[in-house]
């Protein structure tokens, strides 16, 4: 299978040759198919797409989670694993970018193991490059409409605020720099402020499709992001352990400033 098909990926992504409408999408085409990337090349000077590719699933998933493009388009048949397995892993990191897996396999069961294990789209070779344009640019909207409305949702909380759409938490208006699992657990808690949430319940949020019981990090998470979102030992405090039911999200003020309001309290009641 020829090396010829890819894009030296040590050099980022290709320049897009026009810019048309809001921000350029970033495509990452996973195919060991020269044919496929050449296409994708005229696709991309014709739409203003930024490019980049891989020719097996193994740099397609390492692009995939270092980058996080708006589209894959993703190969059934890699030479070292299958798209079904790239996708299945993909998802089982917690991306969420559009899939849109093609294949020269005409059997009916590829196309519903792809989409079982969450692939968007499905497309089979040969197909007619307006379809495929048409089908890309389809995705890349209903994603655009998916994030400007995740744009505008904001949690707050005393010291805290939680950008869903821009994927960023501030402390008492700084950056708290989180990586994606952390960001994913967090918002998943403070969704559910006030509530227990069990650990399947949360790795099932936060580890798409993957077995709760062979999910061994989750407490080393919680302990790092514990350490970023309250970093004082006195408070305030937002994340909770329940022993024997899970975790919960709920704000609790700092020591002394709960010292103080007591001591209000107590002259007020004099």
């Amino acid at each position: 299978m020829s090396q010829t098909a890819t894009i030296d990926t040590q050099d980022g992504w290709g320049a897009p040759r026009q810019q048309l409408g809001f921000t350029t999408s970033k495509i990452l085409v996973v195919d060991d198919d020269p044919a496929m990337l050449k296409l994708m090349e005229l696709i991309a000077a014709e739409n203003g797409y930024e490019v980049a590719s891989a020719a097996s699933g193994a740099t397609g998933l390492r692009l995939a989670l270092e980058t996080e493009p708006d589209l894959i388009l993703l190969d059934l048949v890699l030479p070292d694993m299958s798209g079904v397995e790239v996708c299945r892993r993909l998802r089982a990191a917690g991306l969420k970018v559009t899939v849109l897996m093609v294949s020269c396999l005409h059997d009916p069961e590829d196309v519903v193991v792809g989409l079982e294990v969450g692939a968007d789209d499905y497309m089979r070779k040969p197909f007619e490059v307006r379809e495929l344009v048409a089908r890309i640019n389809a995705r890349l909207r209903r994603a655009q409409l998916t994030r400007e409305s995740a744009g505008v949702e904001r949690l707050h909380f005393p010291g805290l605020t939680i950008d869903l759409g821009r994927h960023e938490v501030r402390r008492d208006g700084r950056p708290v720099g989180l990586t994606p699992t952390e960001f994913r657990i967090l918002v998943t808690l403070a969704r559910q402020a006030g509530a227990v949430v069990s650990r399947p319940q949360l790795i099932a949020e936060v580890w798409r499709n993957r077995d709760p019981y062979r999910v061994h990090s989750l407490d080393a998470h919680l302990y790092r992001l514990r350490r970023k979102v309250q970093p004082r030992e006195e408070g305030p405090h937002y994340l909770h352990a329940v022993i024997g039911a899970g975790y919960r999200f709920e704000y609790q003020p700092a020591r002394a400033e709960s010292k103080s309001n007591n001591s209000n309290l107590l002259r007020l009641s004099r």
